[in-house]
């Protein structure tokens, strides 16, 4: 019985101990984060310190962008869609493998999206055009930061939060 309490002890030591070393401290920007709209995507670059040990996933989102489009008939002549303003969610994400020293430099850039329907772009006939987005308007999105619970575990937490605006 005693055997099994100082095992129990020391197991619970462990686990605090090893949590404490690769957990993040104080995650905060050193420099940035700055965002671009690219058109069709939008990017994010920045520095991170104050992080643990961790692998860190970086994800920039717009869950709310909106994109302008383009109707094509079958000879090629363009138009502009009738619903100018077709939704869109893009978002993009990158991994970051073991940050040295709690610090890491990033630049995150979303995906572009699928290109609308002709019956959403508002195409005057959606049998035989084609429709694509020609421009995105971002708006609010979010930048944020995960990092992994302790190294191997594959638990991820967030750690910091930025709200982006790209008008």
């Amino acid at each position: 019985m005693k055997s099994r309490t100082i095992t129990a002890f020391a197991l619970v030591v462990f686990t605090i101990f090893w949590t404490t070393v690769v957990s993040a401290d104080n995650p905060h920007y050193r420099k940035g984060p700055s965002a671009v709209d690219n058109g069709m995507t939008a990017s994010a670059t920045g520095t991170i310190t104050g992080l643990g040990n961790g692998d860190v996933i970086i994800t920039l989102s717009f869950p709310n962008a909106t994109g302008t489009t383009v109707c094509t008939n079958k000879g090629g002549t363009q138009a502009p869609g009738q619903n100018p303003a077709a939704p869109v969610s893009v978002s993009g994400s990158q991994f970051v493998n073991n940050p040295k020293n709690g610090t890491l430099s990033f630049t995150v850039v979303t995906i572009a999206p699928a290109d609308p329907t002709p019956q959403s772009a508002g195409c005057p006939n959606v049998k035989s055009w084609t429709a694509a987005f020609d421009n995105l308007t971002f708006g609010q999105g979010t930048l944020t930061i995960q990092q992994e619970t302790f190294q191997g575990s594959g638990v991820f937490v967030v750690v910091l939060t930025t709200n982006i605006y790209l008008g």
